[in-house]
């Protein structure tokens, strides 16, 4: 019996250091890590996830932005490769240029990739090279249907059809040619509209490029031309959102919120922090979230299983935390949500 007690506890031993060896030669990588350009305001809530969720997955001090330039980030990656960075993550530039900057991570002995918020579409080139993955939100319309589902509950009330004639006027402001996110979100809010049997006329539909200021100078030419006429705006993000708010409340709208005597509900997506509270005064009608926490944190713990060979999907709970895998793609998929003045809490916790 004690000759048996003692081969237990030997064994007990060794698989407790084996245990305690295992924990030991886990990894925490180098990661370097950077967004195509901080004028997105999404773009820079990822990178801030990307550092605050980093802690026991991967070391990584700040991302940097690519200022909208592809050499520009081209060098970046050749500095973390220089300096020993264990994986690369990255909103890439142009995603044309996808294929380029994995040759250089795989000529850097196999470095791991990870994309994120610019899906690269092409899955040949995805799946050319089995250390690359994806994270984004989930992908379709990107959220453009959400949000298109807000403007058909918000027209079928009667409030908003200023004429009487049943359709619809509309502007639109889309993000940036080159985005993979653009054309989707336009087109998914205008075939969410015919869908819904709403009749509606585009006053203007131009790109605003994610951006506040351009956004604002845009709809400084828009409202001045079209004023009373215009019945909703649509924005493919809330930057732009802010840049349509700023150009009509100058115009005499929304100075009150929704209690505004002249008033045109501006809808956006991304629900970012600055356009809260303004839809809780009615400033903006609505917006829809988008999991910058959330997708930070999956680079990170993707990151972390490249770098240390485990599979991918290891500490990510894909039903629990209704995230979509695309196999094609090997891309990570986290939902959209709408958010209106009823659950605006939803979208403040995303963010804390």
């Amino acid at each position: 019996m004690k000759k048996w007690i003692s081969v237990v506890l030997a064994l007990a031993m060794v698989l407790s250091m084996a245990s305690y060896a295992f924990a030991d030669e886990a990894k925490i990588g180098n990661l370097g890590a950077g967004i195509y350009s901080d004028k997105d305001d999404f773009n820079t809530y990822i990178a801030s996830a990307i550092v605050s969720k980093a802690a026991g997955l991967v070391n990584i001090t700040n991302v940097d932005s690519g200022a909208n330039n592809q050499a520009t980030q081209n060098d970046q990656v050749d500095a973390w490769i220089a300096k020993g960075a264990d994986v690369i993550a990255l909103s890439v530039v142009d995603t044309a240029a996808a294929e380029g900057l994995i040759q250089k991570c795989v000529n850097a002995n196999n470095l791991p990739v990870v994309f994120f918020n610019k899906v690269i579409t092409d899955a040949d080139i995805i799946n050319a090279y089995d250390r690359v993955y994806q994270v984004t939100s989930t992908t379709g319309s990107y959220g453009a249907d959400i949000e298109a589902k807000i403007m058909v509950d918000a027209w079928q009330t009667g409030t908003f059809d200023k004429n009487g004639d049943g359709k619809m006027q509309v502007l639109m402001l889309r993000g940036d040619a080159n985005h993979t996110a653009t054309e989707p979100r336009a087109n998914g809010v205008y075939d969410t509209l015919t869908a819904a049997g709403v009749n509606y006329d585009i006053l203007a539909d131009d790109y605003g490029d994610w951006d506040t200021t351009t956004a604002k100078e845009k709809m400084d030419s828009w409202i001045s031309k079209f004023g009373d006429e215009v019945e909703f705006i649509v924005c493919a993000n809330d930057a732009m959102a802010l840049g349509a708010l700023q150009s009509i409340q100058a115009a005499g709208y929304n100075e009150e919120g929704s209690a505004s005597a002249k008033y045109i509900p501006i809808v956006g997506i991304d629900a970012l922090p600055s356009v809260l509270d303004l839809i809780d005064t009615g400033a903006i009608y609505a917006s829809v979230l988008q999991d910058s926490a959330t997708q930070g944190w999956l680079v990170d713990q993707i990151a972390y299983n490249m770098v240390n060979n485990l599979d991918v999907k290891t500490g990510i709970d894909l039903e629990g935390m209704n995230i979509q895998y695309d196999e094609t793609t090997k891309t990570f998929m986290v939902p959209y949500a709408a958010i209106g003045k009823d659950n605006l809490a939803d979208a403040v916790a995303a963010y804390q």
